[in-house]
């Protein structure tokens, strides 16, 4: 159904007459009488009756002209919000995270990009690597902030920086008596689906270690609580627990060997068009960690 011919029948509708409604639609009379003509037929019902003083609305005309104005409404909203969207006063992003940059890295940047454009509908979510790869791949996120290599090849790559891995006691542990013995530890454990989960355990391999007693808790808070209250130690992101190690609530464990290092990246599919929004979110990370891959 042609927007012009249902501009043109509302028009006549509304004055009640050929004339005016032709000189309102800057259009001839003639061409007018043929808009009408070409929606009766494709509707199939006589919308208008016509005398030669006046003109009026048949039943299926009543319906018509609120039907159109409603279509003709929404018409004109969506070619408001468009050049709303064109011009770059509004937009929307669909930001997400996997735990260790979702909770460490990004809320600051967030805060940031909310301040500098209000306007802005921005959606965040964390979740497990591979979840949030797949969104990413669906579209149903624009972009991600991951710790770790994506899983998917298709997806592409940016370092924002780098991070390492740490192993961490409570205050109180004897480091010495641990390095002999990391077998007899009690190990925290991050859920099965995290990416330090995996380069945990990859270690542990790696190092022909098999934890005699293991927990596991959920998120990298979790964890770094449950080795403060004692109960245990990990190894865990540097980025999670630098607050806790500068004021001497957990203390760096000496393990005899070096430990992992891993960066965080940001992901997006290379045929993704980004529009004013997601730009804004990509200039800002860029002037946020352009020193931090160094």
């Amino acid at each position: 159904m042609n927007p012009i011919h249902l501009r043109t029948f509302v028009a006549v509708a509304e004055l009640r007459h050929f004339a005016r409604a032709a000189n309102a639609c800057n259009l001839s009379q003639p061409a007018v009488s043929h808009q009408i003509a070409q929606l009766e037929a494709e509707i199939g019902a006589k919308l208008l009756n016509r005398t030669p003083r006046r003109v009026s609305l048949t039943v299926a005309g009543e319906v018509m002209l609120e039907e159109a104005r409603r279509v003709l409404a929404a018409v004109d909203r969506a070619r408001e919000r468009m050049h709303e969207v064109t011009s770059g006063a509004v937009g929307r992003i669909r930001l997400g995270a996997t735990a260790t940059p979702g909770l460490y890295l990004l809320p600051a940047v967030l805060t940031e990009y909310r301040a500098a454009h209000p306007t802005f509908d921005l959606q965040f979510q964390i979740a497990s690597l591979d979840e949030i790869a797949q969104r990413v791949i669906r579209n149903d996120l624009d972009m991600a902030v991951i710790a770790g290599r994506a899983p998917a090849t298709e997806l592409r790559t940016k370092i924002l920086a780098h991070d390492e891995l740490v192993a961490i006691a409570a205050p109180d542990t004897q480091s010495q008596s641990i390095r002999r013995a990391l077998a007899d530890q009690c190990w925290i454990l991050r859920e099965e689906k995290s990416t330090t989960r995996r380069d945990l355990e990859a270690w542990l391999h790696r190092h022909r270690i098999t934890p005699a007693r293991a927990m596991v808790f959920d998120g990298p808070d979790a964890v770094k609580r449950a080795v403060m209250a004692g109960l245990g130690i990990s190894i865990v992101s540097r980025l999670t627990v630098e607050e806790e190690l500068e004021a001497g609530r957990l203390i760096p464990l000496d393990v005899g060997s070096t430990l992992p290092c891993r960066d965080v990246c940001l992901i997006d599919h290379p045929q993704k068009h980004h529009g004013v929004a997601c730009s804004a979110m990509l200039r800002l990370l860029s002037t946020r960690f352009e020193k931090r891959v160094e």
